[in-house]
C-alpha cells in the first residue's frame, strides 16, 4: 500500500503534516511528497532538529556538502535533496535562498546495463507461476515495478492489446503495448481475479482503494471487478486511510 497517500488530520499541527498538505495543495504526486519529505527529514535530523525556519543557506551548504564528501551520494541524489530543500523555503516558508556554495557530488560516467534476449530468457527460465507472468508483463510491456503492482483489470485492453498505466512516472498517465503472447495468461489472471474477488465479497471484504477521493464519486466501484488489482495481495490487508479490510 506504499502508493496510498496517509491521511492527515483536519487542520495539522505537527510540522511534516502541514508540510505534506502544503505539497498536496499544489498538486505533486505523491512520490514527489514521499521524496521531498524523506530529504526534509534528513536536513532537519542533521542539524538535531533545529526548525528550518531558524536555518538558513550556512544550513545548507552544510548539509549538501556532507552528502557529496561523507556521504558520497551521486549526483543526481544531491540534486535531488536540493530540489526538496528549494521547496521547503521558497515555497513552503515562502523565503529566499542566496546563491549556495557548497560541495557538488562527482558525476559517475557508468554505462547502461542492459540484459541481451538471451540473458532475460535465462531468467525467466528459473521463473515460473505467477512470477515468471509478472516478470513478462514487465519486459514486454516496459512496465516499472510500481507501475505493475497499480493496475487494475480496467487498464488492460485486450481488445487493442493495449495497456493504460495511470500516474505512472512524473504522476503522467501513458499506454504501452500488451504482449501478445502472454495475453491468454493475463486473461486467466483476471479470471483468478474474479474468483478471489467473489470469495472476498462472500466473506465481507472485496473493497479496494480508489485514488482521487473516487470512492465518495462512485461510492460501490470501490468493490467492483474493474477496479480490483490485476495482481492483488496474497492476504486480506487494512487501507490505512479509511481503515477498511
Amino acid at each position: 500500500m506504499d502508493d496510498i497517500r496517509p491521511k492527515l488530520p483536519a487542520k495539522p499541527e505537527r510540522f511534516m503534516d502541514i508540510l505534506r498538505q502544503h505539497i498536496r495543495k499544489q498538486g505533486l504526486s505523491y512520490r514527489t511528497e514521499q521524496t521531498y519529505t524523506h530529504w526534509i527529514k534528513r536536513f532537519i535530523h542533521f542539524h538535531r532538529l533545529k526548525h528550518p525556519a531558524d536555518m538558513g543557506a550556512a544550513e545548507v551548504e552544510a548539509f549538501l556538502t556532507y552528502l557529496a564528501v561523507q556521504g558520497l551520494c551521486a549526483t543526481n541524489t544531491q540534486r535531488v535533496a536540493l530540489n526538496a530543500i528549494v521547496y521547503l523555503y521558497k515555497q513552503f516558508l515562502d523565503r529566499e535562498i542566496p546563491d549556495l556554495d557548497f560541495k557538488l557530488a562527482k558525476r559517475q560516467r557508468r554505462l547502461p546495463v542492459v540484459y541481451s534476449r538471451e540473458e532475460v530468457f535465462a531468467v525467466l527460465s528459473h521463473l515460473q507461476g505467477l512470477f515468471r507472468l509478472q516478470i513478462e508483463l514487465m519486459y514486454g510491456s516496459g512496465l516499472r515495478s510500481a507501475e505493475l503492482l497499480s493496475l487494475r483489470i480496467k487498464d488492460v485492453d485486450f481488445s487493442s492489446n493495449n495497456i493504460f498505466v495511470r500516474g505512472g512516472k512524473g504522476n503522467k498517465d501513458r499506454t504501452t503495448l500488451l504482449p501478445k503472447g502472454i495475453a491468454e495468461d493475463i486473461q486467466r489472471q483476471v479470471k483468478h481475479v474474479s474468483l478471489l474477488h467473489q470469495q472476498d465479497l462472500l466473506a465481507g471484504y472485496g473493497s479496494v482503494y480508489l485514488p482521487d477521493a473516487l470512492d465518495r464519486k462512485y461510492p460501490n466501484a470501490a468493490k467492483q471487478l474493474a477496479w480490483q488489482y490485476l495482481f492483488p495481495a496474497n492476504s486480506i490487508s487494512q487501507c490505512p486511510r479509511s481503515g477498511i479490510y
